[in-house]
């Protein structure tokens, strides 16, 4: 009876290290696993929606004569105008992009080894400020390397008179928008390259009007833009939000093969297939989760503290420092919002789409949409498993990698007869069996001294 006792006791305290020290062994595991970047360049723009104030962001890109550059967009009232940095689209980017994994296989490895493991003058638009009837100027300064203007005007054939005396190169095809706008009893904003200026000092630009607004002018988007356009847009609020006057559809993981010959799974064409099937009109909703400030705010605060060149806000020496001007991005973006929800969406949209503003919405179903996915179907050839190390019982029994992990069943599966199975499991009877010997061994020893 004292006997059995002694062996019972001992195996709780012998089985802890014998099995970490098998963890030790295998290096925490030998994670076999590929994945997949799903980015895509494209417009890129920001939405941050509270009851007070709604900001829109715009990364500008341009390739041309300064001087042939515009910008217009339709407003309601006087806006706000301020400078942003491609840095704060690098950090949404970054912290809500879509990530697609392999299955994981787990292999002991042969080897730990103990291894490594300049502001110009206003000039342009300010001067010619009071140039064609009809128009009425509501502010007009100059912002970083831009001059704006904001203009007011019941006249369609005045308001586009104006913009092309005063150097706003409107293309034919977007003169009928903006009358329509104007119709619809909308404003504008108007900026430029200040003279002096070359577009390699352009940065995204922020606009700011009070109170909560739902749409993005997309009818705007298309000057410019070929038969299809990408873009991707970051809505930020108290909660998810959702497209809702054009449709919508999220990608599951049920949805997602993994092919081990390609490294990639089917998610772009699942995508690409949905924006051909709705005639480049449909939107993919990449994510929806609650935002951690912390993300966004740690990488920008501290670049433009410690590295303010590289940050891509100050550079005036006569205006705000790097920091002062990350911090009032970092203020618009987050606004009242107390619960701070960011939804990521992408669409390809063809040239008929951009007829219509897109107008969004708190979604009905206020769920996360996740965007970080493990496939669980696979094709194609899985990587093989190194052979197991010689600590294994069974010594080369086992080999290939894990048959589960591939849904074609064309994976070689580990041997039976004996080794380390994948992922470990096999190795918990061998490490019984030293707890038993252990334990023999103690009750022995003590049975002697007596």
């Amino acid at each position: 009876m004292k006997f059995l006792r002694a062996l019972v006791l001992s195996l709780p305290f012998l089985a802890a290290p014998v099995l970490h020290a098998g963890d030790t062994q295998a290096c925490g595991g030998c994670l076999i696993a590929q994945s997949e970047s799903t980015q895509v360049s494209s417009h890129r723009m920001i939405l941050s929606i509270s009851q007070d104030r709604t900001t829109l962001w715009d990364q500008i890109t341009y390739a041309g004569a300064p001087s042939s550059f515009a910008w217009v967009l339709p407003i309601k009232g006087q806006v706000e105008v301020g400078l942003s940095s491609d840095a704060l689209f690098g950090a949404l980017d970054q912290t809500t992009q879509v990530q697609i994994f392999s299955p994981t296989i787990n292999c002991l490895p042969p080897d730990c080894g103990g291894g490594s493991g300049g502001q110009g003058g206003a000039g342009g638009a300010g001067g010619q400020a009071g140039a064609g009837g009809g128009v009425e100027v509501i502010a007009e300064e100059v912002v970083g390397p831009y001059a704006t203007v904001q203009l007011k005007s019941s006249d369609p054939n005045a308001l586009t008179d104006w913009l092309t005396m005063n150097g706003y190169n409107i293309p034919p095809d977007i003169a009928p928008v903006i009358n329509t706008y104007v119709q619809e009893g909308f404003d504008f904003l108007a900026l430029k390259l200040v003279p002096g200026q070359g577009v390699n000092a352009m940065r995204p630009v922020r606009v700011t009007v009070p109170g909560a607004s739902l749409s993005l002018p997309l009818r705007m988007v298309a000057a410019g833009t070929g038969a299809t356009t990408p873009i991707t847009l970051w809505v930020l609020g108290e909660g998810r939000y959702e497209p809702k006057n054009f449709p919508r559809f999220e990608i599951k993981t049920s949805d997602l093969v993994w092919n081990w010959d390609t490294q990639a799974s089917n998610y772009k064409q699942i995508r690409q297939d949905a924006f051909d099937t709705s005639g480049g009109k449909v939107w993919l909703i990449e994510a929806a989760e609650p935002l951690s400030r912390f993300n966004i705010e740690e990488p920008l605060l501290s670049t433009a503290e410690f590295d303010p060149s590289n940050s891509g806000y100050g550079g005036d020496p006569a205006g705000p420092t790097a920091k002062e001007e990350c911090l009032a991005d970092l203020d618009k973006l987050y606004g009242s919002i107390e619960s701070v929800w960011v939804t990521r969406m992408y669409a390809e949209l063809a040239r008929t789409a951009l007829a219509t503003d897109l107008v969004v919405g708190a979604a009905a179903q206020q769920q996360s949409v996740t965007r970080s996915f493990e496939a669980t179907k696979t094709t194609g050839t899985p990587p093989a498993c190194p052979p197991p190390p010689p600590w294994c019982e069974g010594g080369s029994g086992g080999s290939g990698a894990s048959g589960g992990a591939n849904g074609s069943g064309g994976a070689g599966n580990t041997d039976s007869g004996g080794g380390c199975a994948v992922g470990g499991e096999s190795s918990l009877p061998g490490a019984l069996a030293l707890v038993g010997g252990a334990a023999l061994v103690v009750a022995a020893r003590r049975r002697r001294r007596r």
